[in-house]
């Protein structure tokens, strides 16, 4: 789980969007049209036409002061800064004609932070980029037929089955309770995608991978969420010190990507109205669906919960390990000199991956909702949390447990690596990728001033 947080894929965007081939596109302007039910067939700076199944249709745009509500706008914009594209679809005949082959619209935005300079409200910690957030509502002739809402993210995205063609309202909604940037510039899509063929029917497995971390550091972490900033200067985090003896933190993003064709979701039963003992265990279920939208529960590990904290951990998501190497980054010994309690604490769906390309599913799983039960008889609460497929969850370095302790580590380089499932109690498609190792170099050990240089990746 994370905030959202500042990205520099400037060139990397540009080379997308000259790259990828498409039908139509439109450009947002920052003062929309504001008439939601308008259905005029001339095309405006703020509209676009979707007409090829196989290519997707990009726009970019931004949500500022100038989108405030001035009258027409659907009730989620009515009280927020909304930006609002004409989608229109006229897609052929036939393209969702075939029964065993299910399709719809995928609607989906992105966005990396406003990097400009801001005020930050009172209790927002200012360590870590920005915190900003969009919602996407998708409207057809005055009605609401699809959303992706929710914070914690940098993307969001939302199915329409099998939709006629025709002219959709999106609107992109700021979140003035949330945001601290006075505006958000997004990329935004509208591309068909296919799920896998009803028949034969067969099981959809996720496939785990981890991603380059953005960040390593001796930086002192702020996230004043689950537990008061450590003082200044320090690298860890009260609980980390009391539970682990951490007196130097290495801390470091981990960014989990599930590549599967299906989602990795656990779930989990515990009792209603108590709070358990510190490191309790409740057994975890691993849900696996099937083409025809059947699915079977089996045994996916186990839960324990921290009561610092007050949520539960899941004991296979992730872990660290920290080895010698030389400047090559080959390895040294025969074991680690240091690894992380790593674990999830709320699994959920963050950024999109395969964007502008098929095969990612709409935002499924949110965060801070894996942190509350979704179903509670009284008797026992209920969790489930998961990445959908072609989504990544992302844990920044400033959040707790996101740590090496490295006390006694001396300067050198080192092989920093991460794995998915470290304990294989998830099934995947593929157990061969679930890890990436980082090549670091570690100065100034002996003192206070302690940096790490990171060098690169050495494989995936």
């Amino acid at each position: 789980m994370r905030r959202a947080t500042s990205f520099g894929f400037a060139l990397l965007t540009a080379l997308l969007f000259c790259s990828i081939a498409i039908a139509s596109t439109g450009t947002t302007a920052s003062q929309p049209p504001r008439d939601s039910s308008r259905a005029g067939n001339t095309l405006g700076a703020s509209d676009g036409v979707l007409r090829n199944p196989d290519h997707p249709l990009l726009w970019q745009g931004r949500v500022d002061a100038a989108d405030a509500p001035s009258g027409g706008e659907p009730p989620e914009c009515a009280s927020a800064p909304c930006d609002h594209f004409r989608l229109r679809l006229d897609l052929p005949p036939g393209s969702f004609g075939n029964p065993h082959r299910p399709g719809g619209v995928q609607v989906a935005l992105r966005w990396f932070g406003n990097p400009g300079g801001h005020t930050l409200p009172p209790g927002v910690p200012g360590c870590c980029g920005e915190f900003d957030t969009l919602h996407l509502w998708i409207y057809r002739n005055g009605s609401l037929i699809a959303a992706s809402p929710g914070i914690i993210a940098v993307s969001q995205s939302a199915f329409i089955p099998e939709p006629e063609n025709g002219w959709y309202d999106v609107w992109i909604a700021s979140d003035p309770s949330y945001n601290v940037a006075p505006f958000v510039d997004y990329q935004a899509l509208a591309e068909v995608e296919y799920l896998p063929n009803v028949n034969p029917v067969k099981r959809l497995l996720p496939d785990l991978t981890f991603l380059g971390t953005e960040r390593i550091t001796f930086d002192t972490p702020a996230f004043p969420i689950f537990e008061p900033d450590p003082p200044a200067g320090s690298s860890c985090f009260a609980s980390e010190m009391l539970e682990d003896g951490a007196q130097n933190c290495l801390r470091f993003d981990q960014i989990i990507a599930n590549i599967g064709k299906g989602a990795v979701e656990i779930a989990y039963d515990v009792p209603s109205g108590t709070s358990p003992a510190e490191g309790t265990d409740f057994p975890v279920s691993q849900r696996i669906y099937s083409s025809d939208g059947t699915f079977a529960d089996q045994s996916g590990g186990s839960v324990n919960f921290h009561g610092v904290h007050g949520h539960y951990h899941y004991s296979s998501f992730a872990d660290a390990k920290l080895w010698r190497s030389n400047a090559d980054g080959a390895k040294l010994g025969d074991a680690p000199i240091a690894a992380s309690h790593k674990v999830s604490f709320c699994m959920a769906d963050i950024r999109i991956e395969k964007w502008a390309e098929k095969g990612d599913g709409p935002r499924k799983y949110y965060a801070p909702d894996c942190l509350f039960p979704y179903a509670s008889d009284g008797v026992t609460d209920q969790y489930r949390q998961g990445v959908n497929f072609g989504w990544s969850d992302v844990y920044d370095w400033y959040i707790p447990d996101q740590y090496i302790e490295v006390t006694g580590v001396a300067d050198g380089y080192y092989r920093l690596e991460f794995c998915a499932d470290p304990f294989n109690e998830l099934e995947e498609a593929d157990e061969t990728n679930n890890c990436v190792v980082n090549h670091i170099r570690l100065s100034g050990m002996g003192g206070p001033a302690k940096t790490v240089n990171v060098l690169g990746v050495l494989k995936r």
